[in-house]
């Protein structure tokens, strides 16, 4: 054998065993997607206080790989603003979810998961590409928990309804992903009909008792109040409707959110979104926005922000896969009820350059 045959040779074999976990790759049909967004706002506080700056958004590493033909995986990390470090941007695990389809269409999942509370959380992903605005509602960060850790039992497409459950035992709202001091969970129950395309109509239940009122890692209200440590009693029920046809487009969400402590009692809490827009030319959609927050003055568990906020939008796919966004914004915001007198008024013009690939 020539030395020219043996190079040949051991460069095929590292060829041959540097394409194996490719192959097994494709055989499992792992897949790994990226997507993230680039953003320029323009915010006026008044008449003289105003900021204009370009910002760089999420960028979220989304990967799915079927290990066999009953078990996948789902992972979702991204790299986002973290004010703690040097550089300001920290990753960070959003979802890690194995699913074991145990019969026809049922399955339970184990995991880092979205909690199915509504249809923007259980849909969407931190990847700003499928939103229909730039933002998600505001309740988000105070009323919504977004994660949960643990188990989920889950049905989808039954019947001629399409009807779909979920039903979730998980760590509280005041856990890590590492450890939850509570003994008790945080259960979540949620069902859903399609009864035609493009429409998804759901409901849903979150309790979850917390001994000690400590900042998580689930949740966007997770470092609300940090002076109050008592316990509380979260309570949280959603509505949604969901159409998304050819032309027209809607989505309402609403959630009401009781939260009692032995200090104030009970406080309510309500938020309400809605979305509407019209595409035409198949890639363009005009589109206006509505959403409010209505938190009691006995709130505890976050802080009770009110928000009223109004806009108008305009949404383009310039080419596969990148979608531009421009959006004019009024909000309203304080710490009195809704429609009083807010504490601060701000006009925004936010545009958005959202991708994947």
């Amino acid at each position: 054998m020539t030395k020219a045959k043996l190079i040949q040779l051991v460069l095929s074999a590292v060829l041959l065993l540097a394409s194996i976990p490719f192959i097994h790759a494709q055989q499992r049909n792992t897949q790994l997607k990226i997507y993230g967004h680039l953003q320029y706002n323009y915010d006026k506080v008044g008449e003289e206080n105003a900021d204009s700056y370009f910002s760089l958004g999420e960028q979220d590493f989304f990967v799915t790989s079927n290990l066999s033909d009953r078990v996948s995986f789902l992972g979702e990390t991204v790299v986002k603003y973290d004010n703690s470090t040097a550089s300001k941007f920290a990753p960070s695990v959003e979802r890690a979810q194995l699913k074991f389809d145990y019969y026809k269409n049922h399955s339970v999942i184990i995991g880092k998961m979205h909690t199915p509370v509504n249809y923007w959380n259980d849909v969407y992903h931190h990847g700003r590409y499928f939103y229909p605005t730039i933002d998600r509602p505001s309740s988000f960060s105070y009323l919504i928990p977004i994660h949960s850790l643990g188990l989920r039992m889950q049905g989808q497409n039954l019947g001629k309804w399409n009807f779909g459950y979920d039903i979730c035992a998980t760590n509280s709202i005041a856990s890590t992903d590492l450890f939850d001091s509570a003994l008790n969970k945080a259960l979540t129950t949620a069902v859903h009909i399609k009864p035609v395309d493009g429409m998804r109509i759901g409901a849903s239940y979150y309790n979850d008792y917390m001994t000690s009122n400590t900042p998580g890692a689930h949740t966007g209200h997770g470092a609300g109040n940090s002076e109050y440590k008592g316990a509380v009693n979260y309570e949280l029920t959603c509505f949604s409707v969901a159409y998304f046809g050819k032309h027209f487009e809607v989505l309402s969400e609403s959630s009401y959110n009781k939260n009692r402590t032995d200090s104030t009692g009970v406080a309510e809490n309500y938020s309400q979104f809605i979305y509407a827009g019209w595409r035409f030319k198949e890639k363009q959609v005009i589109y206006g926005l509505f959403d409010f927050m209505d938190m009691s003055e006995r709130e505890l568990h976050t802080n009770p922000v009110n928000i009223v906020k109004t806009g108008i939008g305009y949404k383009i796919d310039i080419i596969d896969n990148c979608v531009m966004k421009l959006q004019l914004e009024r909000l309203e915001s304080g710490d009195d009820h809704l429609f009083h007198n807010h504490n601060t008024t701000r006009y925004d013009i936010r545009f958005q350059l959202a991708y994947g690939f």
